[in-house]
């Protein structure tokens, strides 16, 4: 969420809506990413990146808010209900 929200064309504000955080929990977040304090023995998990490729069938049927950011920068939103295996085309295509 704190790369998200450094990238340019994003906001604090945006990614903690989008994730149903406070905005104040990111800057916190940014600050203890910035003085180092993630950075430690890679035995001690506290901070981690996380990736979502699949979906639960009940969460598939909440409507809801999707935030995609591509590698190239490009951002993507997606509200409302939406078909898993058609969104999962569109973006196979796009990634390519």
């Amino acid at each position: 969420m704190v790369e998200m929200a450094d990238q340019q064309g994003s906001s604090v504000a945006e990614v903690a809506e989008a994730f149903g955080v406070a905005p104040s929990q990111i800057y916190s977040w940014r600050k203890r990413l910035a003085s180092g304090e993630f950075d430690g023995d890679e035995s001690e998990a506290v901070f981690a990146r996380v990736a979502v490729d699949e979906q639960s069938d009940a969460a598939a049927s909440l409507p809801g808010k999707i935030v995609i950011v591509f590698p190239s920068g490009a951002r993507m939103r997606v509200e409302g209900m939406v078909d898993p295996a058609s969104l999962g085309m569109v973006l196979n295509a796009l990634a390519r």
